[in-house]
């Protein structure tokens, strides 16, 4: 199977809610406001229960306890409701058989992390569209989990990375692409703008400095996610090529910052996701 193949048949596995269907509707619609968007959330409980969580998580870090889903989504974002509403999907459709194969809580990790760390590199380098990043930060991976549901022995094989070899060399020698085509193939079919989309296809064209700055920041968010997650593996200073950070103006002292700010962060949100 090919990248596309595999973003086909996981675009039926992970099946988009109905209430995603309703939300992203009523927000393409452009007549709709935040009542007749959190009736409509109101009325699947788990989705519900998953947005207020979320609202009120270090991901948003609100001074206040947030109790209404009216002020969840406004805090949120309508268009974000809609992304995050596929992540609770996808997550809440793995089973304990699946969970035999990868290590799960990891997935989310390094996913959660690069999000986080997309979202406040962009906000260092005062980038407008910070939500934008911080989904394509999520949904980097999301590969990894359409192999998993297809041929969970592939997805247990490509596991094994080590420091001599990244996951995507690893990916590549064994699928012969990696899974960020996978992962910018299903986005495209769940209708995600398309610069996430061609961030995340682009992710690991990290060779020389990208012309855009959303795929230089997603590419570093990654490097750094990897770093966070896997710590036994990888180290900032042999990780990094320089060009990554200093051509979007930061230097290594406040990359090294955001990168233990975002993974204190993920330590603490991580659960939303992965019990």
């Amino acid at each position: 199977m090919n990248a596309i193949e595999y973003a086909q048949k996981a675009s039926k596995l992970f099946a988009v809610p109905q209430t995603a269907l309703d939300i992203k509707k009523l927000s393409d619609s452009g007549t709709a406001d935040m009542k007749d968007i959190s009736t409509v959330i109101a009325g699947d409980p788990g989705l519900a229960a998953h947005v207020l969580k979320l609202a009120n998580s270090a991901v948003y870090r609100f001074s206040r306890k947030i109790e209404s889903l009216e002020k969840a989504i406004q805090i949120i974002g309508v268009n974000s409701v809609y992304e995050f509403a596929l992540a609770f999907s996808v997550s809440d459709s793995l089973t304990r058989e699946h969970r035999k194969f990868i290590d799960v809580k990891n997935f989310w990790f390094q996913s959660l992390c690069c999000g986080l760390l997309a979202k406040k590199i962009a906000l260092a380098c005062k980038e407008k569209d910070v939500s934008r990043l911080f989904m394509a930060g999520l949904f980097h991976n999301i590969g990894e989990l359409a192999v998993l549901r297809i041929n969970p022995g592939l997805a247990k094989d490509c596991q094994g990375f080590s420091e001599l070899k990244l996951p995507k060399h690893h990916q590549q020698d064994l699928l012969g692409f990696s899974y960020a085509e996978i992962s910018a193939s299903l986005l495209q079919k769940w209708l995600l703008p398309d610069s996430i989309v061609s961030a995340v296809a682009m992710q690991h064209h990290d060779d020389t400095p990208a012309p855009i700055d959303e795929v230089q920041i997603l590419q570093l968010s990654y490097v750094l996610s990897l770093v966070a997650t896997y710590p036994e593996y990888y180290r900032i200073n042999l990780m990094l090529p320089e060009f990554l950070h200093a051509s979007i103006g930061l230097d290594l002292n406040r990359v090294t910052d955001i990168l233990e700010d975002a993974r204190h962060q993920t330590q603490e949100t991580v659960s939303l996701f992965a019990d």
